[in-house]
């Protein structure tokens, strides 16, 4: 998994990442905008006291077989979105891919616009990573 903090303004800036390692330990400060992001699936798990909520400061939008969903809340479910924001899915579901760790289908997507757009790989033997699109080739 890489954390990126996010600067002011929410703009995400590359020279902060920080590669973890499994079993690796992070800290943010509260109320501090940062980003996740893994290529394989991952388990994340948040200890603090009080309420805990994920309120994302920039909507997600995922490309899923039930069309364009909209989340801006960790914590609420994604409901139909009327259009994906342009250039958010240069991919569509079904295009064949080939990146760094495989090859396969796209099966979902999901972009921040103006951040960060992330393609879901499905491999021939039903594993799956997740790519940016400039990791990602056809074949």
């Amino acid at each position: 998994m890489i954390r990126i903090h996010a600067e002011a303004g929410y703009i995400i800036n590359a020279q902060t990442l920080e590669p973890m390692e499994v079993g690796t330990f992070g800290g943010s400060p509260k109320k501090m905008a940062h980003v996740a992001l893994s290529k394989t699936y991952t388990i994340i798990q948040v200890h603090g006291i009080g309420p805990f909520t994920t309120q994302y400061v920039v909507p997600v939008y995922k490309l899923t077989d039930k069309g364009v969903l909209l989340q801006t809340s960790a914590s609420e479910p994604s409901r139909p979105a009327p259009a994906s924001p342009p250039g958010c899915f240069v991919l569509k579901l079904g295009d064949r891919v080939r990146g760094s760790s495989g090859e396969g289908v796209v099966v979902e997507a999901q972009c921040t616009p103006g951040q960060l757009t992330q393609y879901r790989v499905e491999k021939p033997d039903g594993d799956h990573f997740w790519a940016q699109r400039d990791e990602l080739n056809r074949p």
